[in-house]
């Protein structure tokens, strides 16, 4: 394997598992990140959910919504890494014949086009893990939310606030850790046109993802009803 190949793949590997636990800590902007902001955000609304008349519907059709499309991109996820093993059990002249894997792959032996295929898959795996996780975890958030006390009840609203956030906040960052999973993919796939590209996409991707968390007019948006909400 190629020096730039070993790189490529150290790279990558690092930015993956790094990146999730520094964007859920506020990097590169701790105070004025996505991730953050949209804490104190949910925290509101499990308060406005105590406090506002006994009616859950609007909010369980939220829940219910994010919990049809974790699933839809579950669903998805789980077809193309089926399609995708395919691809492992290829005969060794794979390269033969015409098209884009033909270019790409006739001058790798078949392992090397094998871990390439597999990286992908992985990428995959980690999104539908974090898919199916977010689903468990908003059924327990909408069971939470349906316990909560009445307004009629004796209840310490500050800590049943607390506890929902507790339940609901991991649950839509597992959701957004899954959809965050497919720009690694797509910098994976770039693999197969060789180590350069593959950088490039790996850190194409990932500036792509800290300035949609940090400089984005969703950002900033988020950033300004958080201050309002402090």
């Amino acid at each position: 394997m190629h020096y730039l190949n070993i790189a490529a793949i150290v790279l990558f590997v690092l930015i993956w598992i790094a990146l999730e636990p520094m964007m859920a800590a506020g990097w590169p902007r701790k105070n004025d990140s996505l991730s953050v902001d949209m804490v104190r955000v949910r925290a509101a609304w499990m308060r406005e959910v105590l406090t506002r008349d006994n009616n859950f519907i609007g909010d369980a059709a939220i829940l219910g919504h994010t919990i049809n499309s974790a699933s839809f991109f579950g669903s998805a996820n789980l077809i193309v890494i089926v399609g995708l093993s395919g691809a492992l059990f290829m005969e060794p002249n794979y390269g033969s014949g015409q098209g884009l894997i033909a270019m790409f792959a006739t001058q790798d032996p078949a392992w090397f086009f094998q871990c390439k295929v597999l990286l992908i898959m992985a990428t995959l795996l980690r999104g539908l893990s974090d898919f199916i996780w977010a689903v468990r975890q908003i059924n327990y958030c909408l069971a939470a939310i349906g316990a909560s006390p009445s307004r009629e009840e004796q209840r310490d609203i500050a800590a049943w606030t607390d506890a929902l956030t507790m339940v609901l906040n991991p649950a839509l960052r597992s959701f957004s850790v899954g959809v965050r999973s497919y720009y690694f993919t797509v910098a994976a796939a770039f693999w197969f046109f060789g180590p350069i590209p593959f950088i490039v996409a790996t850190l194409l991707g990932t500036g792509l993802l800290v300035w949609r968390q940090s400089w984005s007019d969703t950002a900033k948006g988020v950033m300004a009803i958080r201050k309002l909400l402090d």
